[in-house]
């Protein structure tokens, strides 16, 4: 037994108690040497102390100066905001507590600075949050660099899809904080690959950061030239590094977890023959056993986490240095600074100063930063409205529609006297997509009721509210704008159930305030632009789309751009707009259809059909497993979800007509 296990484990206190929080609790429960969280300072909640060691769990503080005046620990874990790392690690280090900081390290260089000064100072250490330097595939790729001679060039390249729901019903980071929020993973895998051997610092050659939020980044380290790559949009979501020297290349890849290498000069007609099956071999057996270690693994934390805790905890425990050293940081936190500041400068050029003229005849679009919302926005707009929109997301830079008014807010809590000035219509988009019935109860009923009251005492006087299709019973033949709604939308799941109760609410109290409120329900909204299939249509596996249902079968869907034309439309064609319409394309397409437009797109998708009466008897057996296993909670029918149910549609017919009238005049 050696001294590290005959010591005791280092008391850990943890500042953070969100899902990264709990990802720490279960690694630091991994790490070796041994570590023992001892106490949460959060003021809002402590997640399960499984990851907390043995015998009574942490002790839950609402701040870390709390924490600290009542624990002795070695090690404090910061898990919350960037703009909160740079304070919170300062007083740790001065109770002489060593540090790991969660990424993005800090806001700005000079905050870094200061932290990283400071526990010089102490003889304390800093570690940041680079675990990726720590996974497998980072761990494979060091003893190969020797073997690759001369670095002649580095990618790191990053493409990945944004947050657009949050747990607990928060608004997501908008999407350039989200650049942002991720940006250190590839800058420090492409900063660590470029080590020379020299003290050379890092130049930016170039930086440009298009209008949808892709960096493209040129940084030379001493005779090294390396590219970084970060893209919202780039598909499919990707993570690598490739290191390219004289003697060969070698790319990391951390989706899959594996290394791809081909070592050697490469030049004969041999090589590349048999270089592709290697390649493939290494893909094969090194995704395989990456899959196999996920499986098998007891871990529930992020891999590479446990790891970089680990020589963390080995380093205060020997007296060694950090395993993020502070130049290493200085430099992540430096380049991370210069995209920040060419996202802001390219938010400063792209959208000027908010519109606040006075607002005459003004519509008030709720959710206009989402799907639906965007399409409204832009119609109305064409339509020569002033438009105002809240959301509790900013939108980014390029997200942003100029002429348009945005204001942040949350519905269901007293909005800001400013946002109903020179409002005369309001087209209420936003609801609850995700989450419980808590969820759905505050931010679709009781924003609903909550917008609704305060847009009567501002004398607003048209009200247009979304809702859905899915809130209609079902019915024999097609089902008509006038069609009960469901009688117990519980079954149905706590989406319906908001919907529903928020369209009942919205009418109610329209007409108990003297608000003129009109329903529309939309079908299952599709973007022809940028077509995905929705869900009715089947489930997207990989390369391979199951399709539910026969090719022939009709399948009602609403195109989202005609959608917002409709409501716009609506807003200015008051009286003649239906007080209930049921929003679906006129002309149906079949399932076919549907799918030949998918793969416009995606040429080698493979389609398999999975037909209804094999769909229902599995049907069956999951309701039948839900009320074995949930017996208290309402069984949800899978069939239901991809049913094709007919529609009334003569008056989404009769607005789409009025429209082309107008427009051919």
């Amino acid at each position: 037994m050696n001294d590290q296990q005959l010591s005791p484990p280092l008391r850990v206190g943890l500042v953070g108690a969100g899902k990264m929080g709990s990802h720490h609790l279960r690694a630091i429960a991994n790490a070796t040497p041994a570590a023992q969280v001892v106490a949460v300072a959060d003021p809002a909640h402590v997640p399960t102390a499984d990851g907390a060691g043995e015998g009574i769990g942490p002790r839950h503080y609402t701040s870390l100066s709390e924490l600290l005046s009542h624990e002795a620990v070695d090690v404090v874990h910061i898990v919350t905001p960037p703009s909160t790392h740079a304070s919170l690690a300062m007083t740790a280090l001065e109770h002489d507590a060593h540090v790991y900081i969660e990424k993005p390290f800090a806001e700005s260089l000079p905050e870094s600075c200061q932290v990283l000064d400071f526990a010089a100072a102490r003889s304390l250490l800093v570690c940041a949050g680079h675990q990726l330097l720590f996974e497998q595939p980072s761990l494979k790729l060091r003893p190969l660099l020797p073997a690759l001679g001369r670095l002649v060039h580095v990618e790191s390249y990053f493409a990945f899809r944004t947050v657009r729901r949050a747990p607990g019903g928060r608004a997501p980071l908008r999407a350039d904080h989200q650049l942002l929020d991720i940006l250190p993973h590839p800058v420090y895998l492409l900063l660590a690959s470029m080590q020379d051997g020299t003290s050379a610092k890092p130049v930016l050659e170039g930086l440009r950061v298009d209008p949808r939020g892709t960096v493209h980044a040129l940084v030379r380290k001493g005779p090294l030239t390396g590219t970084l790559l970060v893209t919202l949009d780039g598909r499919p979501v990707d993570s690598y590094l490739r290191v390219v020297g004289e003697n060969g290349t070698v790319t990391a890849d951390y989706v899959r977890g594996t290394i791809q290498q081909h070592i050697g000069p490469g030049i004969s007609g041999i090589d590349k023959l048999i270089v592709p099956y290697r390649h493939a071999r290494q893909l094969l057996f090194g995704t395989t056993a990456a899959i196999t270690r996920r499986v098998l693994g007891s871990r529930r934390s992020y891999p590479g986490l446990a790891e970089i805790f680990g020589a963390f905890y080995g380093a205060i425990r020997n007296g060694g240095t950090s395993p993020t050293p502070p130049e290493d940081i200085r430099e992540t936190v430096w380049l991370c600074d210069e995209v920040a500041q060419a996202l802001l400068v390219h938010s400063v050029s792209k959208v000027p100063s908010p519109p606040r003229i006075p607002f005459q005849d003004g519509v008030l679009v709720t959710g206009g930063t989402g799907f639906l919302g965007q399409e409204v926005v832009k119609a109305l707009l064409a339509s020569e409205r002033h438009v105002r929109v809240i959301s509790r997301r900013a939108p980014a830079p390029w997200e942003t529609v100029e002429r348009v008014d945005y204001h942040l807010g949350d519905l269901a809590e007293q909005l800001d006297p400013e946002v109903m000035t020179g409002i005369s219509a309001v087209i209420h988009c936003a609801a609850e997509t995700a989450g419980g019935w808590d969820d759905h109860e505050k931010n679709s009923v009781r924003a609903t009721e909550n917008l609704i009251r305060q847009a009567a005492a501002a004398k607003v006087s048209r009200f247009i509210h979304v809702s859905s299709v899915a809130v209609l019973a079902g019915a024999r033949g097609a089902i008509r704008d006038d069609t009960p709604l469901k009688q117990e939308p519980r079954r149905a799941g706590p989406y319906v159930w908001g919907k529903l109760l928020s369209e009942q609410r919205a009418i109610a109290l329209g007409g108990e305030l003297g608000i003129d409120v009109k329903v529309v329900r939309p079908g299952p909204l599709v973007d022809y632009k940028r077509f995905e299939a929705p869900g009715r249509l089947g489930k997207r596996i990989g390369n391979i789309f199951v399709a539910v249902g026969s090719p022939r079968q009709p399948l009602a869907i609403l195109d989202v751009a005609l959608a917002g034309q409709i409501l716009a439309w609506g807003i200015g064609h008051w009286d003649s707009f239906p007080s209930a319409m049921n929003l679906l394309n006129p002309d149906t397409p079949k399932r076919r259809d549907l799918l030949r437009r998918l793969r416009e797109t995606n040429p080698y998708l493979t389609v398999v059909w999975l037909p209804t009466m094999i769909l229902y008897p599995l049907a069956w057996g999951g309701i039948l497993a839900q009320k074995i296993l949930r017996p208290t909670h309402p069984a949800l029918n899978v069939a239901s979800a991809f049913a094709s149910r007919q529609y009334d549609k003569a008056r989404t017919a009769g607005v789409v007509a009025q429209m082309e009238q107008a427009q051919r005049r």
